[in-house]
Parts: C-alpha cells; structure tokens; sequence
C-alpha cells in the first residue's frame, strides 16, 4: 500500500469554505464523510454544530450578553441582586 501525505490547507481555506456554505447540504455532508472515512481532521466549518434545542438558560445568556443587561436571567433564576426578595 502506498502512503501519501494529504495537505489539509487546500480544505481549510476561506473559498472552500465559502462554496461549502452556499452548495447543497449533502455536498457538505458528503465532503465531511470522505474526511472522517480516511481520518483526516474536520475543520472547524464542516463540524456539525449539537444536536437539538439549545437550553433556555443557553438562548437566556446569548440575550443578556447581546443586550448588556446588567439584570440577567440568571439573576433571576437564583434571586440575587435587582431580583433579591425584599426585606
């Protein structure tokens, strides 16, 4: 068998990516496969993001930084600070 070294920068470039972004999703899962089949590290465009519903707190936190909200979900989760009980 022969060895062969494979350059993974002809993959990992910002044209490569951009194509992968604007083709048909099975272009991209197929090139995804044929990387994974033969070993070769995935990059980082081509990982698949968790499956499912982000959480709650998740979606929560992502608002409280986009707004800079100083009173947070979390805050309120716990009932500390604008959220404290009153005394």
């Amino acid at each position: 068998m022969t060895i062969a070294t494979v350059d993974l920068s002809r993959i990992d470039n910002k044209p490569v990516a951009d194509y992968l972004a604007s083709t048909d999703r099975r272009v991209t899962i197929g090139v995804r496969f044929a990387l994974e089949m033969f070993g070769l590290e995935v990059p980082d465009f081509l990982k698949r993001k968790p499956s499912g519903r982000s959480s709650v707190g998740a979606l929560m936190a992502a608002l409280d930084a986009d707004t800079g909200n100083p009173n947070t979900y979390r805050h309120e989760k716990l009932g500390i600070g604008a959220f404290a009980p009153r005394r």
